[in-house]
């Protein structure tokens, strides 16, 4: 058995294959090629496995030496994927019994309670550390739309930010059909056209001509994105900060709640 096997059974709520992967020799604070151990890899499972089966891996992860502490490069602690990811606040409470610090912020400062997924998990949060809930995101402004010249200098600032995501292995693409279906067809044709994960791409991003439209009537343009291999939340999720922190250091302002689901959101008028 494949000892990388612990980080997709991990994620999976897979306990035999787990325990498997121990017995067989895996080091539970090994690290998979996204930089995860497989405590983080289960924490992250919470929103797709069985409640039970989910705090089951967390517990024998744990119980064999997974570091509970280990952030990684994006300063995110089991705890706090779990307090992103699950659907209650079982796997969270698990995490604090076994001492997991909560009062935590990312590697981009944002604290934990800010990107907590559940309600239940914000409260839960909010008492055990003392910080207030946050207030909830302002309501986006009003739409304006813009002239030609405005686009046309929206879109240079854009396509200097895609430029840059290209050599962080991100493919990105103007204009990629006409609707979200077109446009990943044409992203993942320019992803193995660029010699995807061979080459060392890891994902897409685009906006579409719909999204384009909707642009010039309302100065806001939505992206979408992709993570290689398989489009999985931790995938997802790492390609989404990085073309969000790509864009916000290009001096945008960007709105997105740092999930698969939702699209960031540009602000052209900045």
């Amino acid at each position: 058995m494949s000892r990388d096997k612990i980080f997709d059974a991990a994620r999976e709520g897979d306990i035999e294959t787990t325990r498997a992967c121990l017995d067989a020799g895996a080091d539970p604070a090994a690290l998979n090629a996204y930089g995860f151990t497989a405590l983080q890899t289960a924490a992250m499972g919470a929103n797709t496995t069985p409640v039970e089966r989910n705090l089951a891996v967390l517990r024998l992860l744990l119980d064999a030496g997974s570091p509970l502490e280990y952030a990684g490069q994006g300063g995110r602690t089991a705890l706090y994927l779990a307090a992103e990811f699950a659907p209650t606040t079982d796997a969270v409470q698990l995490l604090i019994d076994a001492g997991a610090q909560a009062d935590i912020s990312d590697g981009h400062g944002n604290h934990i309670l800010v990107n907590a997924m559940m309600e239940d998990v914000v409260e839960l949060l909010s008492r055990v550390t003392g910080k207030p809930i946050p207030e909830p995101p302002p309501p986006p402004p009003e739409p304006v739309k813009m002239t030609q010249a405005q686009w046309r200098a929206a879109r240079l600032r854009i396509d200097a930010v895609f430029a840059a995501l290209r050599p962080a292995g991100v493919v990105a693409l103007h204009d990629a059909g006409y609707t979200q279906s077109d446009g990943f067809s044409d992203a993942g044709e320019a992803f193995l056209d660029g010699g995807g994960e061979a080459a060392g791409l890891h994902g897409v991003c685009f906006y579409t001509r719909q999204d384009l439209n909707a642009a010039k009537r309302a100065s806001r343009l939505s992206l979408a994105f992709w993570g290689a291999p398989e489009g999985a939340d931790a995938d997802m999720l790492r390609v989404g900060r990085l073309v969000v922190e790509a864009f916000r250091d290009a001096g945008f302002q960007v709105q997105w709640d740092e999930t698969a689901a939702r699209r960031p959101e540009l602000d052209l008028r900045t």
